[in-house]
């Protein structure tokens, strides 16, 4: 049996403690994930990470640092094998590297050296790939530049977005870190040294990146759209206001004024560079988010080129 702390703390997280939680040779001893706070309507709510965790009475804590040495000493009273990290938010420090060498292995979603950092999905969208993979990895000082353990690919379909990739490939890592647990010494033996002179970086991603600039190619804005679709949103300043647009669609077209407003039947389009951007649904501040056909009953933009 193997003995494992898991620590992670988002949604993507979710299939791969599950997947250890149901595999009848691993023993998920312990579940470390982020603090309770407040979400949705400012109700304080624990992690999703820690309402599985309570539902099937795996002992959970959610402390300010793993890196301590109160925490470090709890964690070796649990005798613990691996710990697994998924998403989890905390960077893991020296001391425990050092107590563990070699035992914390962590999932990241993408291919390995290219795009590490906090938002791979997104980057992979946002450079519209065609694949991307999955890795499962030494954790060790630098930023995901540990040791290859795993890699599996997976295809990125013309309608994937942030949502559905991230779901695609939390289910392709869970079930590679069970895998990797049980063929742990094989695939350490074979592990493969990331080469960082091939490595990309992706940083966090601000609200300001949702900016659509209609100077840019159609394919560019769709992928924009599709990597920001959860957050922040894309959106396009009218009349002071940002304006924020969903369920995007690009026609091709030539001699287009990038900017313009047009109309088509119950649908609005913006020209970019290099055809129009087909807006299914839009969101003006201080309103939900609509359909183009309901927000034109009462709304209009001006047939004019937006800033």
């Amino acid at each position: 049996m193997i003995n494992i702390c898991f620590m992670g703390t988002p949604k993507f997280a979710l299939d791969t403690l599950k997947a250890l939680d149901e595999n009848e040779d691993i023993n998920v001893k312990l579940v470390v994930t982020a603090q309770d706070k407040k979400r949705n309507r400012n109700k304080v709510t624990p992690t999703i990470i820690k309402e599985y965790a309570l539902e099937k009475n795996i002992e959970c804590v959610t402390p300010k640092s793993v890196n301590n040495d109160e925490f470090i000493e709890f964690l070796d009273s649990k005798e613990i094998d691996f710990i697994v990290v998924v998403a989890f938010g905390q960077l893991i420090g020296k001391k425990l590297l050092e107590k563990y060498p070699d035992r914390i292995i962590n999932l990241h979603p993408s291919d390995l050296p290219k795009y590490r950092g906090a938002s791979p999905i997104q980057y992979t969208l946002l450079n519209g790939e065609e694949t991307t993979k999955a890795t499962t990895m030494l954790i060790e000082k630098g930023m995901d530049s540990g040791d290859i353990l795993l890699q599996r690919e997976q295809e990125i379909l013309k309608d994937d977005d942030f949502e559905s990739l991230s779901l695609k490939l939390s289910k392709l890592g869970g079930q590679m870190m069970v895998d990797t647990l049980l063929d742990f010494d094989n695939l350490y033996k074979n592990r493969q040294k990331q080469d960082d002179s091939k490595a990309t970086f992706t940083n966090k991603i601000t609200k300001e990146e949702g900016l659509i600039n209609w100077n840019e190619n159609g394919d560019d804005i769709i992928n924009k759209w599709r990597a920001f679709k959860q957050f922040p949103k894309v959106y396009f300043n009218y009349n002071d206001k940002n304006i924020k647009i969903d369920d995007l669609k690009f026609e091709k077209l030539s001699n287009t004024n990038p900017g313009f407003v047009r109309y088509k039947k119950d649908k609005i389009g913006i020209d970019c560079k290099d055809g129009v951007i087909i807006i299914g649904k839009i969101q003006i501040p201080g309103k939900k988010m609509i359909d183009s056909k309901s927000f034109l009953l009462g709304h209009s933009l001006d047939m004019k080129f937006i800033d």
